[in-house]
Order: C-alpha cells, then structure tokens, then sequence
C-alpha cells in the first residue's frame, strides 16, 4: 500500500501544473501578406484572478509563420494555448497568390487543434477582420466569428468550411473547396460572399444567391430562405394587379433532393443534374390571387424555369473560374471503371463537359398569401 501510494505521488509529480491566470486561449488567428512578410493576429483570452475574463489582440510580422507566432509569445507573459482556436482567417491577397495549404498543414498538425475549426478568407485582409470589436454579446470576436460561420453552414447558403473538410477537398480529384468571405460592414464582420478556389488558391468568389445553389447541388441538403424574380408574364394569370415586368417570391422552408449522373463519357463528358425542391412561399412583393390545387402549377413552372436558368448560369460561372466544388470530377472518377483520374486530366475535360439541368418544384403551403 506505501509502495502504490508513493508511485501515484511520483507520477503526480511529472505532470506540469497550469494556472489559469497564466494562460492566453486563443480563439481566432488571422493571416496576411504584405510584400515578402506574414502579417499576423491572434485573439487571446485570458482571465483575471477575480474569475473575470479579457479579450486582446495581438499582432506579429515576420517572413515565415513560424516567426509570426514566435513574436506573439514574446508580446505577452501568458503562455499561449492553441488547443480553443475555433476560426482561422486568410487574407484574400494571400490566398489568391500563394494558396493557403501550407498554413492549413501548420494548422493540421498542431495535435492540440481539433479538425472542426472554421476556415474564412478575410477581403481584403484578415488582420481587419480579427481585429474589428463588433461582436455582438459573444465575449470575443473568435466566438462571434465561430458561431457567425456555423449558422450560416447550417442553416443559409453557405457549405461547412473546416479544416478537415477544406483539407480533404485539396487532396480529392475533382472537387475544390469553397470557404466563406469575410468582409467589414460598418466595422462588423458579415459573410458577404463565398470565395471559390482552385486547389488552395482563391480564384474567385460567389454570391449568397449563387451560393444556395453550389451548396444545394455539392451536397443535396435543404437550405435556408431563397427570393426567386419571377417574369409577370410567367405568372399573369395569378396577379391582381400588373406592376412592372418581375415579382419576387420567396420561399422557405426548403426541402431538396439532388441526383447528379454520368450520363455520357465519351467524346465528352455530359451529366444529368435533377433537382427536386418542396417548399412554402413565405412572401411575394405583388399581392396575387388565392393560390389552389387549380393554378399552383402556374406558379410552380414559373420557379422551376427561373432556378434553372440561375443553376445554368451558376455553372456556367464556375466553369469559367475553372473550378469544381461540385463534385462533377469526382461522379466522373466514380462511374469510369478502372479509371485513376488526375487533376490534369479533369482541368481538361471539365472545360468542354455539358451538364443538363432538370428543375421540379412543389409549393406546398401558400403562407402570407392566401
């Protein structure tokens, strides 16, 4: 018994004590480059001995990120801790010119961050974004920044950005990342836009109307609210009253299934995109009639010609950025037998590749407009 109580002494004895007073959590990281040097902040919280908690930002420039983070911990006496990071932030300079895997793989194999942290592009810069004080009631502007990202991963047009998911698309053939763009409106952050990219490099960007339809099509879960401009003409017959040439319907409530095929291999690729949607309409900006089982499909048509032409014109859009966050490369890998595709080959085909588009719409409840 001596003998058992004197070795759980001694190996109580090996672990290192951590004062909470004495650490510094950071919550978000933001990374720029300005000319040949990384610009960095962090967001540390700390806490007082009084159980109160502080939030700072602190600031770094060096060549390498490594030096960046070198100068952070000589610019406080708390020993700062990696493992709460929840969001990580890239300059859209940084991520256009250099791509960004080298500072996600610094990230990835820090073993006391965990793989589910939030990835963003900062336009223009990062560094602005972590260091704006806007952060509604959260406590610091890494927490705003997590729960800004997460609900508009599930629940608006925005696809999930982890680092997990953001590292995994980089290795796949035939699907890109996409991540959500940062931006400063009357100096808080707000996701504005979605930032497409090409292996690691950001090369372009995406609307939140153009957005729904990426995330509908990648990964065929039901998202949020969607203003769908109908022609009048589509519609006349269910207007009361004509004024000007398009009504705004939105719908909500949106429920989706998507089924992408091969259809053709040869010469060139050509897919069958389907989508079925069932949704309520929320709102329209011109009263119309009653809505029944009678002319619902008038309606009905009339959204499933206009999303068709957005998907199309979506497409198209992403094509000419010469990017797939789709997964078009990745059904094509997947229905050629004995097929290894590599990234050159797919940048080839998916140039010339057709993808025909098949929308159906069902509205089942009227909403306000009954």
């Amino acid at each position: 018994m001596k003998w058992l109580l004197m070795f759980t002494l001694l190996l109580s004895g090996c672990v290192q004590p951590r004062v909470l007073e004495r650490q510094g959590i950071i919550t978000a990281a933001g990374f720029d480059k300005e000319g040949k040097q990384y610009k960095g902040a962090s967001v540390m919280l700390s806490f007082q001995t009084t159980g109160s908690s502080m939030s700072e930002v602190i600031e770094a420039t060096d060549v390498t990120s490594k030096g960046v983070r070198q100068d952070l911990e000589a610019q406080t006496s708390h020993d700062l801790g990696s493992g709460q990071i929840r969001v990580a932030v890239y300059g859209k300079e940084l991520a256009e010119k250099e791509g960004i895997y080298p500072l996600t793989d610094t990230l990835q194999r820090d073993a006391n961050i965990g793989s589910l942290v939030y990835l963003a592009v900062g336009d223009p810069s990062a560094v602005d974004i972590i260091k704006s004080k806007k952060t509604e009631d959260t406590p610091d502007i890494g927490t705003y920044l997590y729960r800004l990202i997460e609900k508009n991963a599930k629940t608006e047009s925005v696809l999930a950005a982890t680092l997990h998911e953001f590292i995994a698309h980089y290795y796949d053939v035939g699907k890109d990342p996409t991540l959500p763009c940062l931006t400063l409106r009357d100096g808080k952050p707000i996701i504005q836009h979605v930032a497409l990219f090409k292996g690691d490099r950001y090369v372009g960007r995406a609307s939140l109307d153009e957005s729904f339809y990426i995330k509908l099509l990648a990964s065929g879960r039901n998202v949020g609210i969607k203003d769908v401009p109908l022609l009048v003409d589509d519609i006349s017959p269910l207007i009361v009253k004509k004024r000007g040439k398009k009504v705004n319907i939105v719908l909500n409530e949106i429920r989706t299934k998507r089924n992408i095929t091969l259809v053709q291999q040869k010469p060139t690729p050509r897919f069958q995109a389907s989508i079925e949607i069932e949704s309520e309409i929320l709102e329209t900006s011109t009263k119309l009639k009653p809505i029944t089982k009678d002319n619902v499909h008038i309606l009905e048509r009339a959204i499933e010609k206009q999303m068709k032409k957005e998907v199309e014109r979506v497409l198209h859009k992403l094509k000419s950025y010469k990017t797939d966050p789709i997964g078009f490369g990745q059904i094509y890998d997947h229905s050629v037998r004995k097929l290894q595709l590599t990234p050159k080959q797919w940048d080839k085909l998916y140039q010339d590749t057709q993808i025909d588009v098949d929308v159906n719409v069902s509205i089942l409840r009227t909403g306000t407009i009954d």
